[in-house]
């Protein structure tokens, strides 16, 4: 067997004598990386001036505008606006609020015009500014409009009605509508306005949440060019600019507005694609000339290219590497040719391995390996034919691990969002519209604690065939646990999930499985596969709760509620610091005495920025985002810090109810921090009573009847909130103890509906008196509910007839001026 070793000998051999020849080869290319240096540093350095120069003009540009923008905003009348109707108000304005309001409209722009004429006379470039009204604000009145005509100053012209402008050239929609869909200040365009190319850096105006109007600038293209056309870079070398879309500012050799299409694709690709070409310059070839072009992304987004022909920048080395070039050829041509006769026999088979190699890494594993020898090379040659096939296969199962669900077999969410995001664009190509569906299967921790994990895995591999039958087997995904997400044409969604719900009707034995299911049109807005997936789960989660299949679609008012909840989620601490959650106090009444015996506690959120927001608004949003326990901790904190305040204010202090959520105990260990809060407090653990709902108990029946134990051995009431409004409430009662049932306010709502609540309500109360549990019946605000559930047995009563949540500070005030309502005293609560 030949060994490799003389081979390699003979190769050193012929490296020792091709080394020599190395020598003139380095300098070579040291004096090529020299130059190569330099030019990327003068291109580099020239652009990086430029953007510079540009930067710090658009910056003047865009100071002004804020500055204006700014005092605009202070100076609008929060007051004004509220009570002419603009803010807060659902009603329609009346004629003489639309009359006063616009006089303030026309007074307040006449302030804002006076300051920002001052500005931008004195801001370079600026060709005309504006303040267009909201057509919402007001009809008639449409703010100010002034602009240059020829070689005079801004002369003033009619105002601008946003409700008129047509599509501008350069944009998808009239400057007007760009600027409030992008919600924010920034700069627009290039785009032609009155036969112009312009752009314009734009701030929508709001207070309180109302769109006031969009204020703005228009700088003319030709004065960016005339900030770069000047430049020069080697002889002929020149500075040009273009749109962040590949649209021409300025270039000298080709129009404003056109596109930059005599660039080479792939150059086009990169220059809209990265920020700037770091420290690689980029050639190309335009009419036979080889140039080299460096750029960079301003901050509007705008291209800043230099270009520079090759010839200029390789003359000056040129001359002094082809002497030297000369001499070192020949040499290496003879010993070039000397390997090659030599290396050729050798080196096929390691270049067969070598080619192998990459294909593999390239995961084609179908490469085919011929050579047969015994040598080395050949041990090798069989090694790496085995270790192909055993990767092959390895591969082929690992990559059904990880893209496909063990337990339906239909492709995980890895890769589910890239065939979606596939789907979603063979859609548009059609010019058919997308939707994204997230579907969550009701019940199934229930039908899991009933008959078993076994069972219910089936039932769910049951559900996930029906899912992949009726969208395709590519189109589904399960999300997680009973959860699964699918893309489909908008046009066919609602027939597949008609068929799909005939299906779930018969699918658990002959019984029906109900289905949430959220919808995310892609018509509502352009995004991400993983972001439409999150919206349509937040459309599916809005009919929480319920037992029923339903069908919701993520519309433009869950657009606005999820940027709500997004600005609870960040304001969550800053609102607790500040006292923007304020604790309010509910009286609970003993049916017997008519005594305040119990409060419960309520959070509301006084937003300086939103206004009052609901509960429901910010209870949720926490739930989401598993900050909840931040604000049930707060206010227990604020309860315990009232309770120590009415013994100095000379108050009974009654026991205090707290709702918990189910998020809370998945944050922390719940029960110890309460625990501890209330022993450090001084206050009797008997004194804090927890509020739980059933659905939270369903939630993890388990885990929640432990902590539900815990409370209650460590000496803390615990109530069930809702009581009959779930699904599960026999079953709970068997297996917990609660020291109080506290009825839905539903049976109230439906009071006076017919004697179904009144009969239910009855038949409750008695059997919660033959379990030795306490009742509680939320909601009351008649005296005719008050008394009839006297009359049957009701422990405890709420509601608005015996009194609202009120803070701490009202409830002292009202007793202080006599209130038809007393606390009980301890005797009386421990008869």
């Amino acid at each position: 067997m030949r060994s490799i070793r003389s081979t390699i000998t003979l190769i050193t051999v012929l490296v020792i004598l091709v080394s020599i020849v190395s020598v003139s080869g380095a300098s070579h290319v040291i004096i090529w990386n020299e130059t190569i240096n330099n030019s990327v540093e003068t291109m580099n350095l020239i652009n990086t001036g430029t953007e510079r120069l540009l930067e710090n003009y658009f910056e003047s540009v865009k100071e002004s505008v804020d500055i204006v923008s700014n005092i605009a905003i202070d100076d609008l009348d929060s007051v004004l606006l509220v009570e002419k109707g603009v803010v807060g108000q659902k009603a329609a304005r009346t004629p003489r609020q639309i009359k006063e309001l616009d006089d303030y409209i026309v007074r307040y722009c006449n302030t804002v015009q006076t300051l920002f004429s001052g500005v931008a006379d004195n801001t370079e470039g600026v060709i005309s500014y504006y303040y267009c009204i909201d057509p919402g604000l007001s009809n008639s009145e449409h703010g100010f409009f002034y602009m240059k005509k020829g070689k005079t100053g801004l002369i003033r012209q009619n105002p601008l009605d946003a409700s008129a402008l047509e599509v501008n050239e350069g944009l998808e929609a009239s400057w007007y509508d760009t600027a409030v869909a992008k919600g924010s200040p920034g700069w627009i365009g290039p785009y032609i306005y009155q036969g112009e190319w312009v752009c314009s850096y734009m701030v929508p105006i709001y207070k309180a949440g109302v769109l006031i109007g969009v204020m703005g600038v228009d700088i003319s293209c030709e004065a960016l060019a005339a900030q770069v056309k000047d430049f020069r870079l080697y002889k002929t070398g020149f500075v040009c600019l273009f749109d962040k879309t590949g649209r021409i500012i300025y270039h000298p050799e080709a129009t404003m507005g056109s596109s930059f299409d005599w660039l080479p694709k792939e150059v086009q690709l990169q220059i809209i694609q990265t920020n700037n070409n770091n420290d690689d310059l980029i050639r190309y070839t335009k009419n036979g000339q080889k140039r080299q072009l460096s750029f960079s992304t301003l901050s509007n987004g705008m291209k800043l290219c230099c270009i520079v022909p090759v010839e200029e920048i390789n003359a000056s080395w040129r001359a002094l590497l082809w002497g030297t070039s000369l001499i070192t050829i020949i040499i290496i041509i003879i010993f070039v040719m000397l390997i090659f006769f030599v290396m050729g026999a050798i080196t096929k088979p390691l270049q067969q391995l070598t080619d192998a190699s990459k294909k593999l890494a390239d995961s084609n594993y179908n490469v085919d390996l011929t050579y047969q020898s015994k040598n080395e090379i050949g041990a090798l040659t069989e090694a790496f034919r085995k270790m192909r096939d055993r990767i092959r296969h390895n591969i082929e199962d690992l990559n059904h691990q990880i893209y496909y669900d063990r337990l339906t077999d239909l492709p995980n969410m890895r890769k589910f969002f890239s065939l979606a995001a596939q789907e979603r664009d063979r859609l548009k190509a059609e010019g058919k519209e997308a939707v994204m569906v997230y579907i969550n299967m009701i019940g199934i921790r229930n039908y899991n604690r009933r008959y078993g994990f076994k069972k219910g895995d089936m039932l769910i591999i049951d559900f996930a065939r029906i899912l992949s039958k009726n969208f395709g087997e590519n189109r589904v995904c399960r999300f997680s646990g009973d959860r699964f997400t699918a893309v489909a044409d908008a046009a066919e969604v609602e027939g597949i999930l008609s068929d799909i719900l005939k299906e779930c009707e018969t699918i658990m034995s002959g019984s029906r499985l109900p289905i949430r299911v959220g919808i995310y049109p892609d018509k509502l807005e352009d995004v991400d596969t993983d972001v439409a997936c999150d919206r349509a789960k937040y459309a599916c989660d809005r009919k929480k709760g319920g037992l029923a299949s339903t069908i919701t679609y993520y519309d433009e008012d869950m657009l606005k509620r999820s940027e709500i909840d997004q600005h609870i989620i960040n304001s969550l601490d800053r609102a607790l610091k500040e006292g923007w959650v304020k604790v309010y106090y509910q009286p609970i009444v003993r049916a017997s005495t008519g005594k305040v015996c119990d409060e419960e506690a309520l959070a509301r959120w006084v937003d300086p920025e939103l206004g009052f927001l609901s509960p429901e608004y910010f209870i949720h949003a926490l739930e989401q985002s598993k900050l909840i326990y931040k604000l049930d901790l707060y206010v227990l904190e604020e309860v315990l810090r009232k309770m120590k305040r009415q013994v100095a204010d000379g108050f009974y202090p009654v026991p205090q109810s707290v709702n918990l959520s189910r998020m809370d105990f998945e944050s922390c260990d719940l029960v110890e921090e309460i625990r501890r809060r209330v022993d450090d407090a001084g206050i009797k653990r008997s004194m804090i009573t927890i509020e739980i709902t059933e659905s939270v108990i369903g939630s993890n029946f388990e885990f929640m009847k432990q902590q539900i134990d815990r409370f209650r051995s460590l000496g803390f009431p615990v109530w069930m909130d809702d009581f009959g409004s779930g699904y599960s409430s026999l079953d709970v009662l068997h297996q917990i103890h609660f020291d109080l049932f506290k009825f839905d306010m539903r049976f109230m709502e439906r009071f006076n509906e017919g004697d179904a609540s009144r009969i239910i309500l009855t038949q409750m109360v008695n059997m919660a008196k033959g379990l030795g549990i306490d009742t509680l019946c939320e909601g009351v605000e008649e005296k005719e509910q008050a008394e009839f559930l006297k009359e049957i047995g009701c422990t405890r009563i709420q509601g608005f007839y015996y009194g609202k949540a009120r803070p701490y500070e009202e409830i002292v005030d009202i007793f202080e001026k006599g209130s038809s309502l007393h606390f009980e005293s301890p005797e009386e609560a421990s008869r």
